[in-house]
């Protein structure tokens, strides 16, 4: 009996294209051209951001800067010494890592390979992907990749305002030079 290859499509993923690049806050996340969900901070502070189903005007989940993070998400060191945040959620335990081609990447925790959720930042489009079996949640998902996307700016923010202090050796979260 012949044996017979066939290639499968890889599933598509929901792509969450936010709508102003520059910025993860006050922005909406946009599928297909049309706002999906809005995420805004309610506070001239910023101490209050809500994730809003722009569809059905539902509050998804709300972040509050006094939260304390690492009771739901917690830092871990890698193997390879760099840094990830494992999620706890009803769905199991999720791994976020900081990844060189696709910015962040979001895993099952024990099957690091089988890539959930990931950022495309491609100029000018910055969106995050989500794999459609992971839409459920969705959630979770969204206000990780905010305090992540958030933590990751900040860095990079901080490290270029002491620009002229080791300047030549520095580098984002990411390992990429700064310039």
């Amino acid at each position: 009996m012949d044996s017979q290859l066939t290639l499968i499509n890889p599933e598509p993923h929901l792509e969450l294209v936010l709508e102003r690049p520059s910025t993860h806050l006050n922005t909406r996340l946009l599928v297909n051209g049309r706002a999906r969900y809005k995420i805004s901070t309610v506070d001239r502070d910023a101490n209050i951001t809500k994730v809003t189903d722009a569809r059905t005007n539902r509050v998804i989940a709300t972040i509050r800067k006094s939260l304390r993070v690492e009771e739901w998400m917690k830092q871990i060191k890698l193997h390879n010494g760099h840094e990830g945040y494992v999620i706890s959620s009803e769905s199991g335990r999720f791994m976020w890592r900081w990844d060189r081609a696709l910015r962040m990447v979001l895993t099952p925790e024990k099957d690091t390979d089988q890539t959930l959720a990931f950022v495309k930042d491609e100029y000018p489009i910055f969106a995050l992907c989500v794999k459609r079996s992971a839409e459920g949640s969705l959630d979770e998902i969204i206000p990780s990749f905010i305090i992540l996307e958030h933590r990751l700016r900040m860095g990079t923010k901080s490290l270029r305002v002491a620009d002229g202090w080791g300047a030549g050796n520095r580098s984002n979260a990411l390992g990429t030079p700064l310039s």
